[in-house]
């Protein structure tokens, strides 16, 4: 059967950026102008398909949301920092596409703490600027050759801001060798694309223009889809600039393996270390020096013998110190942390044993370029956590401190710990969602399909329908802040990163379990105006009842019994027996294979031994429920938001408290979907 000439599907991505030269400085006007894009090719990895492909940027004007860029307020940062005002560097002034590339013109600030950075740009110092930008749309058009890589054309993308950077300009955006580990996903926020794939198959080529057949949906690879109306085509790809982009990066290539290989050799190391380098798409032939003296020291520091003047090398990764800094935090506060058992991290996190909160703030303060000698313990703290800016310059430092980034992602580990391990006694019975938004979702749940019709010889196949009905809900949010102040250094408090995280995640946890049972133990009603427990809904016993093999027979016959929207009995049998810690004790007991009757009639029979026993405290007194597996039928479903499953935190300098400021926000939301795989006996 042909397949559709292309398919669409939505996607989460994050935004990205290339870099660009700065091509002019007027010292006037206090303004740069740069070339922000040519469209050249890079490599990216996508997380969703597990594969290296070539990323195009179409300069085709059509295709270019260029009203941010042209507002005259998109800003120039600080290396895409964008999370603190002291980041922006000037705004830009203007912006077009011309010739087929992106050209702008960026003003500085006046700020004295601009000064530097401007003057570094004026005596050409800094000479590079990246531009960060959304891509909202792609076309990928697979390899005409075994083993080239797949094209990712941008079709509709939007360019959001520029910031000098120290990394050098490269007019291919770094077409490098392809790393055998496969990147992570970035962290931060993430934005949909859509992404608009041609057919491999031959007798299948793209459809010409304003005739382009696609799928609109958002399934992800894989699943079915269905065709759709037309969608106007966009451009075909330029080879010729394809071609010339993989060539150059070949020769990149080429250049960049020979210079790694160069400076292994030189340093006296072998081979195959030279090979692991050149493995690591992101090692440079200039960072390659600074690796091989690291693999030296490492290698020495292992020799069975060692003089005096040997030297132990510290790694010095930004990334890496943070995350010790921070298991370091961790275990101070909890000696018996989850990750004890890593001895990797733990390694990493014993050259700041015995470091107190203000030690490790001057240790951000001294990374940061400054010097904490002399300064009071106010003083510490309020540099490490950035409050001051005049303080920051006459301390020397060149930069912001990642102290608030340790402390803040300190307590966002712990805090998504503590959420994991939380007790959540819903999670079998109930079935787990996720809802893009916050506006009313409707549940259609579907019934058995309508009977099978004879097909005679020659005859026709009739149309099988489903029995539908729609239950509506939404998601809440709830949450609070946690402030780390300046006086939490001062006082070395480490509540803040052990026991405010647990309970903030217990009462996260909690939060879900009262929603959930709320509506089993309540009076929720459902789409048809019933109650979720109503006697029209055969799914509540006519009399209250202990439990025994008796009860317990009655609620299975009346699931069993259930009738679907076609009229077709369901057959449905209860998999769980959800109990208050009342009838725990009688729960455990005739669902146990231990039971021994006292005479033939008390035998318990054994199906009643497949029931898992579910104990929540909510439910007070002896009422009982049995519930049917939410894989066969819906029973209550819970929803989180999409992409924030979960307790999930975000990050401020405090403006309410001197200090950082640490929202907790947890997303949440339940509803009955189907009475028909839920069973209530009032008991006694």
């Amino acid at each position: 059967m042909p397949q559709p000439a292309e398919q669409q599907q939505i996607q989460q991505l994050p935004m990205m950026s290339r870099e660009a030269p700065v091509t002019a400085v007027n010292a006037e006007t206090r303004s740069v102008d740069l070339v922000w894009s040519t469209g050249a090719g890079v490599l990216r990895y996508d997380w969703y398909a597990e594969r290296y492909y070539n990323e195009v940027l179409s300069m085709d004007p059509s295709h270019v949301r260029m009203a941010r860029l042209q507002s005259g307020r998109a800003p120039l940062l600080n290396t895409h920092s964008r999370w603190d005002l002291s980041s922006v560097l000037g705004v830009i002034r203007s912006a077009a596409l011309e010739q087929g590339q992106g050209v702008a013109s960026a003003e500085f600030s006046k700020r004295a703490d601009v000064e530097p950075y401007y003057q570094d740009v004026v005596d050409k110092i800094i000479g590079n600027v990246s531009v960060g930008y959304t891509v909202h749309a792609f076309e990928r058009i697979p390899p005409t050759n075994p083993g080239d890589l797949w094209t990712y054309m941008a079709v509709d993308w939007e360019p959001t801001e520029a910031s000098l950077v120290p990394i050098g300009a490269d007019a291919d955006a770094g077409v490098r060798s392809i790393d055998q580990t496969p990147p992570k996903m970035p962290e931060g926020r993430l934005s949909p694309c859509k992404f608009t794939t041609r057919s491999i198959d031959s007798n299948h080529p793209p459809a010409a223009a304003g005739t382009t057949t696609t799928r609109k949906d958002n399934t992800m690879p894989g699943e079915n889809t269905t065709p759709a109306a037309t969608t106007p085509a966009v451009p075909q790809i330029d080879q010729r600039a394809l071609d010339a982009a993989r060539a150059e990066g070949a020769r990149a290539e080429a250049e960049r393996q020979a210079g790694i290989r160069e400076a292994v050799t030189l340093g006296g190391l072998d081979a195959a270390f030279a090979d692991q380098l050149i493995a690591r798409s992101d090692m440079t032939a200039a960072d390659a020096g600074m690796a091989v003296l690291r693999e030296k020291a490492k290698r020495d520091a292992a020799a069975p013998t060692r003089s005096a003047a040997d030297i132990q090398t510290v790694r010095d990764e930004t990334e890496m110190r943070r995350s010790a800094i921070g298991d370091a935090i961790v275990l101070r506060a909890n000696p018996n942390a989850a990750f004890r058992s890593d001895a990797r991290r733990l390694e990493a996190a014993r050259q700041y044993r015995g470091m107190t909160l203000m030690d490790m703030a001057r240790e951000s303060i001294e990374a940061a370029g400054g010097n904490a000698r002399g300064l009071s313990r106010r003083e510490i703290a309020v540099m490490a956590l950035n409050l001051d800016n005049d303080m920051r310059g006459r301390g020397g430092m060149t930069s912001t401190s990642d102290f608030p980034q340790i402390l803040a992602g300190t307590v966002n580990r712990t805090l998504r710990a503590a959420y994991e391990i939380q007790t959540r006694t819903f999670t079998g019975w109930a079935r787990e969602s996720s809802a893009p938004d916050f506006r009313e979702v409707a549940r259609t749940q579907l019934s058995e399909s309508s009977a099978f019709k004879q097909v005679k010889e020659g005859g026709e196949y009739k149309m099988i329908t489903f029995g539908e009905s729609a239950e509506k809900y939404s998601l809440g949010k709830w949450g609070g802040i946690v402030a780390l102040t300046w006086e939490t250094l001062i006082n070395d408090d480490l509540g803040a990163f052990d026991r405010i995280p647990l309970a903030l995640a217990a009462e996260a946890a909690a939060l879900e379990g009262d929603i959930v049972y709320g509506i089993l133990t309540g009076a929720a009603s459902m789409a048809d105006g019933k109650a979720l427990f109503d006697a029209a809904h055969g799914n509540v016993a006519a009399a209250g009842g202990a439990i025994t093999d008796l009860t317990l027979s009655d609620g299975r016959a009346a699931m069993r019994k259930q009738v679907g929207l076609k009229g077709r009995k369901l057959n449905l049998t209860p998999a769980f027996l959800i109990v208050g810690p009342d009838n725990e004790t009688a729960a455990n007991k005739y669902t146990s294979a231990s039971f021994v009757a006292a005479k033939a009639g008390d035998i318990n029979p054994n199906y009643n031994t497949s029931l898992e026993v579910v104990v929540d405290p909510r439910i007070e007194g002896k009422p009982w429920h049995l519930a049917a597996t939410p894989a066969l039928v819906d029973t209550i479903e819970y929803a989180y938001l999409e992409g924030e499953q979960g307790l999930f935190t975000e990050t401020r300098q405090g403006f309410e408290v001197d200090g950082l400021q640490i929202k907790a926000r947890h997303v949440f939301g339940a509803k009955a979907i189907d009475w028909r795989g839920l069973y209530k006996n009032a008991g006694q």
